[in-house]
């Protein structure tokens, strides 16, 4: 893991109940491997010199004493981010509906704190922002529960969301996390281009006060629900600002059909809707490693050669992480769940 992230994450003690819990200056050493009988793979044992005692890697999230393997554990976020309900993935599994949850809300908390702590760590560069929301509802359409989302557009990474109510104050919270994340002092000028909602502007206002960005507004109109035409309102900077290409809201659009494609409680007309207003969280930011540390985009893909040869490899694959800088290589699951970062129990 230490070598697949551009940071170093420093172990420490995840024991409650030790005098050393999460102290970095506390020495932790291996101490050999163990077997479960649930998982073929051996689990690694820690030694903390502080405390004199030993824990296992799965402390570090809050999959310790639950019963399962990382395989099971890799299965089940899998399924999750492509879209099962956790009814579904209990049957696959053969394992009960709760402990399926207690999984999918784990991993949830732990892809959450992780994709904190790594963009608070080592920043992000962003060049090209876009911002959108999602309409979805939470046990009935009467109660509507929108999906506030950052995208860079350049390396196709998900930068944040948020739920909430279509306000100014849930479009607040993700332009403060955006702002929380990015590293706006080695770029020139951040450009953003949004739709009309007034609540992005409004944020912008708020939060960008010292920071140089322009700023563009997709205005759409439909008519019976058919899209009749777009206009451009450039509400800071002019059409120069804009190179060609990115005077639109195109790659955040294509990356909501993805996302609606994945998570059940976006898609339309489903009886897959959100019941639980946690459980959607979670699932969407197991589905935001997924995305930004796991898999390969063939959009972001660079050739190796002009003229390839038979049996050679024609493409260097990258993940939007690894283009923004933040990971070497490809994530796994594993990597996730055994990742020193602190979690709040």
């Amino acid at each position: 893991m230490s070598q697949s992230i551009n940071t170093e994450l420093p172990l420490f003690c995840p024991c409650q109940e030790c005098d050393f819990y999460q102290k970095t200056d506390n020495k932790i050493t291996k101490d050999g491997r163990y077997n479960t009988k649930d998982d073929k793979t051996p689990r690694q044992m820690y030694f903390c010199h502080g405390g004199q005692h030993r824990f296992s890697e799965t402390m570090f999230s809050d999959l310790y004493k639950k019963q399962g393997s990382f395989k099971e554990y890799e299965m089940a976020s899998k399924m999750g981010s492509y879209g099962l309900s956790q009814e579904q993935i209990a049957d696959v599994l053969e394992r009960d509906v709760r402990t399926i949850e207690e999984w999918l809300q784990a991993i949830g908390k732990k892809s959450e704190k992780f994709h904190i702590f790594v963009c608070l760590t080592l920043k992000l560069k962003l060049f090209f922002l876009q911002m959108d929301e999602l309409w979805s509802f939470c046990k009935a359409k009467s109660h509507q529960l929108w999906v506030f989302i950052a995208f860079e557009s350049q390396s196709k990474f998900w930068i944040d969301f948020e739920l909430g109510s279509r306000t100014n104050h849930t479009a607040s919270r993700l332009v403060a996390q955006v702002k929380r994340f990015g590293d706006f002092v080695s770029i020139d000028v951040l450009k953003i281009t949004t739709d009309k909602l007034a609540a992005y502007k409004n944020a912008l206002k708020t939060h960008f006060k010292e920071s140089k960005y322009h700023y563009l507004q997709i205005v759409k109109r439909r008519f019976k629900r058919r899209l009749v035409t777009v206009k451009k309102c450039f509400v800071k900077g002019s059409e120069k600002d804009f190179p060609k290409h990115t005077q639109n809201t195109s790659f955040i659009e294509r990356f909501n059909l993805t996302l609606r494609q994945h998570v059940s409680y976006l898609t339309r007309k489903t009886l897959g809707y959100c019941k639980n207003k946690v459980n959607f969280k979670y699932i969407l930011w197991i589905n935001l490693y997924n995305y930004n540390y796991i898999q390969f985009h063939r959009s972001l893909r660079v050739k190796i050669s002009e003229n390839p040869q038979k049996f050679k490899k024609r493409y260097q694959h990258y993940t939007p992480a690894m283009k923004m800088g933040l990971t070497k290589t490809a994530l796994t699951w594993r990597d996730l769940l055994t990742a020193p970062i602190p979690i709040t129990h």
